[in-house]
């Protein structure tokens, strides 16, 4: 929760310091033309846009892990990684493999939804 909210705030100050930019941006450009000053518009409106998708992203995460019971799994990403791979192992194996963390702590590995290792 606390990785969301700090995630959160670094787009609020994103977000600060385009608005800042994009005046002092704005006013460099202003004898430059309106076509100029139009297309540094349209780019920093669409930065602006994705920062805000980003936050609302953020802020849903955020009332997701809000809405979880205590012990409940949530997926938080998708790693890859090297893996030793042995002939005549079985690929289901290793393609399901989950990590499961806590506090980020890794508490268990789990091969295809089997429990093989335990922290």
């Amino acid at each position: 929760m606390r990785e969301l909210q700090q995630a959160v705030a670094q787009v609020d100050l994103e977000l600060k310091h385009l608005e800042f930019q994009g005046k002092k941006l704005l006013s460099d450009f202003s004898n430059q033309g309106r076509e100029a000053v139009e297309a540094l518009q349209q780019r920093l409106e669409s930065e602006r846009q994705q920062r805000l998708q980003a936050k609302q992203e953020l802020l849903q995460k955020i009332q997701a892990v809000a809405a979880l019971e205590l012990g409940e799994e949530v997926v938080h990403s998708t790693v890859e990684a090297d893996w030793t791979v042995e002939i005549g192992q079985s690929w289901s194996q290793i393609q399901g493999a989950e990590i499961v963390l806590k506090d980020d702590i890794v508490v268990e590995i789990r091969e295809a939804g089997r429990l093989t290792k335990e922290g």
